[in-house]
């Protein structure tokens, strides 16, 4: 199972981000797509699993959350997507770091790792 410092390190030191938000894209598109209410649903739910059953956010999540939103507003300039980007990575890494395994967040990672935005 990832830990959030490789999740950190894969953000920081190589192209995990860059491969994704580097494409001419329409994010708000992409964005919108989230707003499905069964990729709303799936993400609420899994958010309120891992945050319930969970001590909260530590420095190691907060870094890879902040790390996150800062590469993607560098790329695209965009709040918005930045904001959705590290929400999904800080779940990720603290289901990671607390051992969880949540098979919607288990896809959302794959999809980053893939070079893909998950919507």
């Amino acid at each position: 199972m990832t830990t959030a410092s490789e999740i950190l390190s894969r953000i920081s030191g190589d192209i995990l981000l860059e491969r994704i938000f580097k494409k001419n894209t329409d994010w708000d598109a992409k964005l919108d797509a989230r707003d499905s209410f069964e990729f709303d649903h799936a993400w609420s739910m899994s958010h309120e699993k891992v945050t319930s059953s969970c001590p909260p956010e530590d420095g190691s999540v907060r870094e890879v959350r902040e790390a996150a939103y800062k590469k993607v507003y560098q790329i695209t300039k965009n709040a918005d997507l930045a904001a959705y980007v590290s929400d999904d990575m800080g779940l990720i890494a603290l289901a990671c770091k607390n051992k969880l395994d949540v098979e919607f967040i288990n896809n959302l990672w794959k999809s980053y790792t893939q070079g893909e935005f998950p919507a």
